[in-house]
């Protein structure tokens, strides 16, 4: 399991990277060829802000493989340490289920805009394509929440850093 979360976890990686990467390219593109042709790049601002959103929507599920993701700390302490296994299990299995049920709902969306038929200006790309990263996120996110609710050793430690 942990040589397969590491694997998906360095795809993502790769994919969210790459996506941000084009999108900087395309808007780097797009304001020189504005600065010394006149002429902006047809399309290269959506498609940027597209490629960024998805990068983002991978990048959910990044941080929660890195164990990097923003956590509430208000309640730190409030239940005795003794029951850390326990409150640790059980908010992997909730975290796994807010997940799930945000995918879910993601999905939802996605295949309504697909029937609908919704397409992005100027590039009449349908946007259930670009969408696709949202309910992908949410599920890779709670598959892993689920896994480190079954084998809390899988996830890395947190480390404070500021």
């Amino acid at each position: 399991m942990k040589r397969f979360l590491s694997a998906l976890l360095t795809v993502e990686t790769l994919v969210a990277g790459a996506f941000y990467a084009i999108a900087a390219a395309i808007l780097f593109a797009d304001v020189i060829s504005r600065e010394f042709l006149n002429s902006p790049i047809w399309g290269g601002q959506r498609i940027a802000v597209l490629l960024a959103n998805g990068s983002a929507l991978i990048g959910i599920a990044v941080a929660v493989a890195l164990n990097r993701h923003i956590r509430p700390s208000v309640l730190d302490g409030a239940i005795p340490a003794r029951f850390d296994p326990v409150t640790l299990r059980a908010g992997h299995f909730v975290g796994a289920s807010v997940m799930f049920a945000a995918a879910y709902f993601a999905a939802m969306l996605v295949l309504e805009n697909r029937a609908m038929g919704f397409t992005t200006p100027p590039l009449k790309l349908e946007i259930w394509i670009a969408q696709l990263a949202l309910p992908y996120g949410f599920a890779s996110a709670g598959l892993r929440y689920l896994f480190f609710a079954i084998d809390p050793s899988l996830q890395p430690k947190h480390e404070d850093r500021i």
